[in-house]
């Protein structure tokens, strides 16, 4: 790999340009690094204490029997932030509110069946099948470009 740094006094702002022929592991680690920040991990409270994860390993964040709960592809957490803190806290480009109780990962959706009634069908990866609320339907299409 070959890399130039060059540093400029009128350069207001950094500016990163990757030159390649073909997209690699090692270009979206790189890409990863430069983009992640404290702000990609959330701790969650597990039987083993306070652990952090990762944003991108995030199904969905949901409400349940007064708890917020965080999804991943291995366990259930629980987390001490409330919806509204949370949707303000993620990536909105990562995260969707798609009722008052749920915010997905919109990478991790599989698919979404609009029904006539305007009703929007949820299936994420894990099996995971939930609902949009009415009242975001809008939101949600407008977020999603639908």
């Amino acid at each position: 790999m070959n890399v130039e740094v060059s540093i400029n006094p009128l350069c207001r702002e950094p500016k990163i340009i990757i030159y390649t022929d073909k997209m690699t592991s090692e270009i979206e680690q790189i890409m990863r690094n430069i983009f992640s920040t404290e702000e990609d991990t959330l701790p969650v409270l597990s039987n083993k204490g306070v652990e952090l994860i990762h944003c991108e390993d995030i199904i969905r964040l949901y409400t349940e029997r007064k708890k917020v709960l965080v999804q991943t592809a291995d366990e259930i957490y629980t987390i001490r932030l409330r919806m509204y803190e949370l949707e303000a806290k993620l990536n909105s480009q990562m995260f969707v509110r798609i009722s008052n109780a749920e915010i997905v990962n919109r990478k991790k959706i599989k698919y979404m069946d609009i029904s006539k009634t305007g009703t929007i069908g949820v299936f994420l990866e894990g099996n995971v099948k939930t609902f949009a609320s009415r009242r975001y339907v809008a939101k949600i299409k407008k977020q999603l470009g639908i």
